[in-house]
């Protein structure tokens, strides 16, 4: 039961979209729903209008934008499934591909959008960790203006609120593919609710001669968001991923996480209901070796000793 009351439209055109927006005060997009619903159920969340986008042309499907360069880019309204199973996530960005598929069940992964999850922060969330490591960029559109926000920006706004009043996210764009690269996404979760206890996304890029060249490393389920694993990254770039190179450089996982006052008290009121923040960080160390070992196995990058 959602105990609030609510006006209820579902444009069929983006402009309509943008322009109910503007003109009423207290509106909430409504894009697959379940983080949502969830908050209103809470009573964190009381809209006076919901815009539902899901009428919308445009806003669904995976494909080449008009960058030549090769971009992919993903509608909002596309399903985590679609996600998972379109060939060019599975073979160039593994880490959303997997990170998609283990969301909940697979009813879920048919229903949910993939932009929902991006709108309301939340420890559970699988795939800003990956939006982070594979750097991608949302695409919004306001009543003012069009952005292009970097991952790392934009889940920072989200979660301080920061994005401009009336901003509908339309799509994400994936970079272009760079041979010899590759990702992997490892997650621990509770046993009964499926939610991400923590989930560690990576991305590895070798150089000709083994080393690797470019790591990024993200967390999400430890922190008040996911954010990246700097130390980490640094620990292993230059280097051969070495089994020694690679526990080095997980061992610096939990000295990468700075918590403000703010954040560790809502971490910590997760942590009494699921797992203690111990554990989180514990398993930050252990997933963060196992997805960086087998990101490096996919660009086949074979030095370990």
């Amino acid at each position: 039961m959602i105990p609030v009351e609510f006006d209820y439209a579902a444009p069929e055109t983006l402009e309509a979209a943008v322009n109910l927006l503007k003109e009423n005060e207290g509106t909430e997009i409504l894009a697959g729903g379940h983080s949502l619903l969830r908050e209103m159920k809470l009573g964190r969340v009381s809209p006076l209008l919901l815009v539902d986008l899901g009428k919308i042309q445009g806003l669904q499907g995976i494909g080449l934008n008009r960058d030549p360069n090769g971009v992919v880019q993903i509608g909002v309204m596309t399903t985590y499934a679609q996600t998972a199973n379109a060939l060019k996530v599975k073979e160039n960005y593994r880490a959303l591909a997997e990170a998609a598929l283990s969301i909940g069940d697979a009813q879920i992964r048919n229903w949910g959008r993939i932009g929902d999850i991006f709108a309301y922060h939340d420890l559970a969330c699988d795939l800003p960790a990956a939006a982070l490591v594979l750097e991608a960029t949302f695409n919004t559109i306001s009543p003012s203006s069009h952005r292009a926000i970097p991952a790392e920006e934009f889940i920072n706004a989200s979660f301080n609120m920061g994005l401009e009043p009336g901003e509908i996210v339309t799509s994400i764009d994936l970079p272009p593919y760079v041979t010899g690269t590759n990702s992997a996404y490892e997650k621990f979760q509770h046993p009964a609710s499926g939610y991400t206890i923590c989930g560690i996304a990576t991305s590895i890029r070798r150089s000709s001669s083994g080393i690797v060249s470019k790591c990024r490393v993200a967390v999400t389920g430890a922190h008040a968001r996911a954010i990246r694993l700097r130390q980490v990254e640094a620990a292993l770039e230059g280097k051969a991923p070495t089994t020694k190179n690679i526990a080095a450089a997980a061992n610096l996982a939990t000295e990468s996480v700075s918590i403000s006052q703010e954040a560790s008290k809502e971490l910590n009121s997760l942590s009494n209901n699921y797992v203690s923040a111990e554990y989180r960080t514990h398993l930050m160390g252990v997933l963060t070796a196992r997805s960086l070992t087998r990101a490096t196995e996919r660009v086949e990058i074979r030095s370990y000793i």
